[in-house]
């Protein structure tokens, strides 16, 4: 965390690997440079040096902090995935404990996702500075022990909400719904009003870190909701450019959402980094046990194709088998992810969760070495239109296909693989269960051989 130019620093840099394997070979260090760099610590770390965007944004966040932030509008961090939202949010955290004329302040990071609350909480657990209580869920906005009195007024003095694209509206939330009103209630709000409105309710300094193109379903928080709401600060957000994660850079990215989108103008290879379609699911998986073996954040993930069967507590029709298995593909039949709570951690010590298959809502917001995605027949090839499209009955969320229109479940499923097509570092693998979508698909993909 220094901004520090000194001398030779290039040079100095450039000896780091080198330096570093003899620690290893002295026995000062245990792990190399790439497990550390695979791991869910490393990446949640806040002793990092910021890229030019992160630095820039930083700065603009921190002049807001410096003017007052009673008087300060909402911000908007707007970055495509890998572009380094959450590692701006924790370094700015970070910043703001260790500044002494913010130490009274009543500063939390809001995690929307469970799962990925509770990595940060654990990964940030031995920081020091550093509480579990700093990382949160939109429901704990109204809990005393965060400071909350109903009439007080707002109890937070900065908040900053990661994956502002999970926060929920009043739709499609399933059995969590009574805890959602009980929540408005408590805030005075009406009815209707969303997550978005909690924070905004609750913080005199609201930092949206935001991407709108992985909101996924009918209860996540829309984009005119939050301009509405947010004014100019959605329409002129601060945004993040420089890819950090994918290997294929900024390219890769737009190139996936441009094949989703059927307005891809041709075939693109991305240097460094693995994009291969399978023909054959059996070698799909080979591949995968070839990659995990060297690189145990590898992982299977799956469009919501598929029912979950196995689904812990899931209730049986009548003279229904509870089943082993929630897929099947030429013969080999897998499970979906046993817990959506830290899933990904799980799978680097036990290989038999690391051979399930990861939905959306367990794999968002995190990174993976290799990403094997399979697109299931909840997309298909409309041959008329010549692109991609949404199929409801291959579909088996529920909460996410409810009162959306065809081209609301087309834009939620495409963002959906849209994540899963940009959670790889180092590559990306996909099998295409349609075989004409695989057809189009292979126009853009170098093919497996």
């Amino acid at each position: 965390m220094t901004d520090s130019n000194y001398f030779s620093k290039g040079v100095y840099s450039a000896m780091f690997e080198d330096l570093w394997e003899e620690l290893r070979a002295l026995e000062l260090a245990d792990h190399t440079i790439a497990d550390i760099e695979e791991s869910e610590v490393f990446k949640y770390s806040p002793f990092k040096g910021l890229n030019a965007d992160q630095r820039v944004a930083l700065d603009k966040i921190m002049a807001a902090v410096r003017n007052g932030i009673d008087k300060a509008e909402p911000i908007v961090v707007e970055g495509m995935p890998g572009t380094g939202k959450t590692v701006l949010a924790i370094y700015l955290l970070k910043m703001l404990r260790d500044d002494p004329r913010y130490k009274d302040m009543n500063i939390r990071i809001i995690e929307p996702v469970t799962s990925l609350r509770k990595t940060l909480q654990r990964s940030l657990a031995n920081v020091s500075g550093f509480k579990k209580s700093d990382v949160i869920g939109p429901s704990d906005l109204v809990k005393p022990a965060m400071g909350f009195e109903p009439g007080k007024g707002k109890c937070f003095d900065i908040v900053l909400i990661d994956e502002a694209h999970k926060l929920k509206r009043r739709v499609a939330l399933g059995p969590s719904i009574g805890n959602y009103d009980k929540v408005n209630e408590k805030l005075g709000l009406p009815g209707d009003a969303t997550q978005m409105d909690w924070v905004i309710n609750q913080a005199k300094l609201p930092i949206f870190f935001y991407d709108p193109l992985q909101s996924i379903g009918p209860s996540c928080v829309r984009g005119d909701a939050m301009r509405a709401a947010l004014g100019r600060a959605a329409e002129h957000p601060i945004r993040l450019e420089s890819q950090m994660r994918v290997k294929g850079g900024d390219a890769y990215l737009r190139y996936v959402r441009d094949i989703l989108d059927g307005c891809c103008e041709g075939f693109q290879k991305f240097e460094g980094y693995a994009f291969e379609l399978h023909e054959d699911f059996g070698d799909f998986l080979d591949c995968f046990e070839r990659d995990y073996r060297d690189h145990n954040l590898s992982r299977i993930v799956a469009g919501y194709a598929w029912e979950w069967k196995t689904k812990p507590g899931r209730k049986l029709k009548e003279g229904e088998v509870p089943s082993e298995y929630d897929i099947e593909i030429d013969g080999v039949r897998l499970r979906w992810n046993c817990t959506n709570e830290n899933w990904v951690g799980l799978g680097v010590e036990d290989p038999r969760v690391a051979r399930e298959v990861g939905c959306i809502h367990s794999i968002q917001g995190y990174d993976l070495s290799y990403a094997y995605v399979i697109i299931g027949r909840d997309l298909l090839f409309n041959g008329e239109k010549g692109k991609p499209e949404s199929n409801k009955e291959g579909y088996f969320d529920s909460n996410g296909k409810v009162k959306a229109s065809k081209d609301e479940l087309d834009r939620y499923i495409k963002n959906i693989y849209y994540v899963l097509l940009t959670r790889g570092i180092l590559g990306t693998h996909v099998y295409v269960e349609d075989p004409t979508l695989r057809g189009y698909f292979a126009q853009y993909f170098q093919q497996s051989v």
